[in-house]
């Protein structure tokens, strides 16, 4: 696991630790994280704090204003796993090239790794036990969650 990849994770574990689905994710522009963020649903009741749409706010909030949109131009989104259609859209607009994705095996694909190639953006999934093994957990003890995330049903985008 690289060091991004490994901020994420350690994202991922502080919203496991506050209840959340562990899920967590960096903004890495010229090598340097420039936003991090985690599930927070829990804290917030807000079902749109996603770690990728939170890791954008907070690299957003560091910019004083200027530039917040030309700050993600050419930046990799680290995160622990695949963005869901939300998330995946925000990635498009805000002009991402690169995805880092730590594991797309413990739940089902809802399809959002093709829908962001065609907009030309990499999308590289790995195959990180650390993080495979953090899902899995929750999932176990969040059985009514494991049963929509590991539902057979395809969930591709339709676009």
């Amino acid at each position: 696991m690289d060091k991004f990849m490994h901020q994420a994770y350690e994202q991922a574990k502080r919203g496991q630790h506050e209840g959340n689905l562990p899920v967590g994710s960096v903004v890495v522009n010229g090598g340097i994280v420039i936003g991090e963020g985690r599930n927070r649903q829990h804290q917030t009741s807000d079902p749109t704090t996603h770690a990728e749409l939170e890791a954008i706010r907070d690299a957003s909030s560091r910019t004083d204003g200027k530039d917040i949109i030309g700050i993600f131009s050419g930046a990799t989104c680290y995160t622990t796993m695949m963005p869901c259609p939300m998330c995946a859209g925000a990635i498009i607009r805000f002009g991402f090239t690169r995805v880092v994705v730590a594991e797309a095996h413990s739940y089902a694909d809802s399809g959002t790794k093709p829908l962001m190639e065609r907009q030309g953006i990499t999308v590289d999934v790995q195959k990180d036990e650390q993080c495979i093994e953090l899902v899995e957990a929750y999932l176990k003890t969040h059985p009514h969650l494991s049963t929509t995330m590991k539902s057979p049903k395809p969930t591709d985008l339709k676009l």
